[in-house]
């Protein structure tokens, strides 16, 4: 009996140690690196990211917009009215175009700064200085999203769109285009789709089944089937243009509910989720895995998502930017 049980302690000993080296072995294949103002990012409070052309990452803070190549940080304060920047878009010919909160948006075509702001006196403008979110379509159209309603440029005239016009809410949080053109705006009531014809409005319902998680649509990403994400203060919801589905539950969401405030999706089509403050979860079309730390530390609230040509994620969270690197 004595040496059953050194037998049994023996084996229990040899599966713990076997245990302790995957986790180890899954621990170091993340390469975990946080940036901040000691780095040379004006902020820590990071609201927006971008990847340029060259893997260029593109920062937006509540000082500021910042550049990292990799080595070197180059800081723009060359904003009118605020220098927080809260959303990043690149077009085609490489022009970067900043949207502020309260200071309206500020393109840079790589020398000159150029600024496109609200004027009462005009109807050929964007529709507020506040702005969200900003998404270009293939016809290098840029939209944006405002706290009081969506506006589009075209490069030389203006359209505003509102709850006049079928927006769900003047509140615009995010916008995403899918591969049909068609525009998606999340909103503080709900997620409008704007085919340039007609709007359809999803809004959350009281008992939360077949309809959208929650009201406050933060973010949207299209998968490669076309399937619409909605990241909501209520959630997550996934619609495949008929049906709704809710992933709120604890085996798939860190907790049941979660308030998401950022998505992307790479290259093996992966879908990535920052919470606001309770860490970044991963869904691979059937596995949920979540990280709550980058190395020992917590990680806060993720504001943005953005994927290198590297495959490498970085993620704007309230008190620094983090990269994500992974061996396999």
């Amino acid at each position: 009996m004595k040496t059953f049980n050194f037998i049994l302690l023996v084996l229990i000993s040899m599966i713990i140690s076997s245990c302790e080296k995957d986790n180890l072995d899954d621990a170091t294949s993340l390469n975990w690196t946080k940036y901040s103002t000691t780095d040379g990012l004006p902020n820590n409070n990071i609201n927006a990211i971008a990847i340029g052309s060259s893997d260029d990452i593109w920062i937006g803070t509540d000082y500021g917009a910042s550049k990292f190549d990799g080595v070197n940080w180059t800081n723009y304060s060359h904003f009118s009215g605020s220098s927080q920047v809260l959303a990043i878009a690149i077009d085609k010919n490489g022009v970067k175009w900043f949207g502020t909160n309260g200071g309206g948006v500020a393109s840079l075509d790589g020398t000159n700064w150029t600024y496109y702001k609200n004027d009462e006196n005009s109807s050929n403008c964007i529709v507020s200085n506040q702005i969200y979110s900003i998404a270009i379509d293939s016809e290098d159209n840029k939209w944006f999203g405002t706290s009081k309603g969506a506006s589009k440029y075209d490069g030389v005239n203006w359209t505003s769109y509102t709850i006049n016009n079928g927006l769900a809410d003047n509140l615009v949080f995010s916008i995403a285009i899918d591969n049909q053109g068609n525009k998606w705006f999340g909103t503080n009531r709900g997620a409008s789709k704007f085919d340039n014809n007609n709007w359809t409005t999803y809004s959350n319902n009281e008992d939360n089944t077949n309809g959208i998680a929650g009201n406050g649509v933060m973010s949207i990403v299209v998968d490669k089937n076309g399937n619409k994400w909605f990241g909501t203060l209520g959630g997550l919801s996934e619609f495949d243009g008929v049906n709704w589905t809710t992933h709120a539950t604890e085996t798939e969401w860190l907790v049941a509910g979660s308030p998401i405030l950022s998505t992307n999706i790479d290259t093996k089509g992966n879908l990535w989720f920052g919470s606001n403050g309770w860490g970044i979860s991963i869904f691979d079309g059937a596995k949920w895995t979540t990280y709550t730390k980058a190395n020992e530390f917590n990680i806060d609230p993720v504001y943005a998502i953005a994927i290198d040509s590297k495959g490498d994620k970085w993620f704007g969270t309230s008190t620094a930017l983090l990269k994500l690197t992974q061996d396999n």
